[in-house]
């Protein structure tokens, strides 16, 4: 185990679960979900846990192993990148607590760093950090994964931001469903799926998820809503879409 910040903060009765759990892992998600972890205990430990938000693909995992346990990293789609946002402590203390061999700006988006870092023994890993973004109270959730808090998007902001992928990513798709299927797990209804959502992203989520429905139905590791749960969505969806183009 090298990963120093979560190997410190680890409970003596969650090493052997961790140790099996990441021996079974794939890459990229056995290096990229450790450093998240590792960066989550660390900033924990610098009093910064609530400064900080992962959205995007570990954000998706996370809410899927906290739903249906953590076996499911074992088939996930992997990603080899974290999606994360932070105030400005945060990021000068990754600096401080991670050997960062790269911090470029984005020339597109003003709020935006590549970060590159590694911890000594493991492969490098890229950071897409975005200053302030998504850490407001009510978007955000504590996960815990081997008693380590990880701060992440909620699963209905993670289907809105989803909304906005380019349209040939399949797998964006593949996380609406699996985020809509926590929900239904976490007691949501339907309406409950919709209410992040404005009128023009009811039609939009619709059609992505007719579309899921198509890629995945015959996916065996996927993660679904149940079809009474997925088709009253979609009637409550195909009804809100009409009142957005009548207006």
């Amino acid at each position: 185990m090298t990963f120093r910040h979560l190997e410190d903060n680890l409970r003596d009765e969650n090493i052997m679960h961790y140790l099996e759990f990441f021996d079974e892992l794939q890459e990229p998600t056995k290096t990229v979900l450790g450093y998240a972890l590792d960066i989550a205990s660390y900033l924990s430990s610098q009093s910064l846990s609530n400064k900080y938000v992962l959205f995007g693909g570990y954000a998706v995992l996370s809410n899927l192993m906290t739903t249906f346990g953590d076996s499911v990293a074992k088939v996930w789609r992997g990603s080899t990148d974290i999606d994360m946002a932070g105030n400005r402590n945060v990021l000068n203390s990754l600096r401080s607590g991670y050997h960062i061999f790269n911090n470029l700006q984005s020339s597109n988006v003003p709020d935006k760093r590549t970060l590159k870092l590694d911890i000594t023994g493991e492969s490098e890993c890229k950071i897409d950090f975005y200053h302030g973004k998504n850490t407001r109270k009510g978007v955000t959730r504590v996960n815990k994964h081997f008693g380590i808090p990880l701060r992440v998007i909620r699963p209905e902001y993670i289907v809105r931001n989803k909304l906005y992928t380019p349209k040939e990513q399949i797998q964006h798709y593949g996380d609406i469903l699996a985020m809509i299927s926590v929900m239904e797990r976490g007691g949501y209804s339907p309406q409950d799926v919709t209410k992040a959502l404005t009128l023009k992203e009811h039609g939009e989520l619709q059609d992505r998820i007719v579309k899921a429905e198509e890629e995945f139905r015959k996916d065996r590791f996927g993660f679904f809503p149940s079809k009474k749960f997925a088709d009253e969505l979609k009637r409550i969806l195909h009804r809100k879409k009409r009142i957005a183009i009548s207006n």
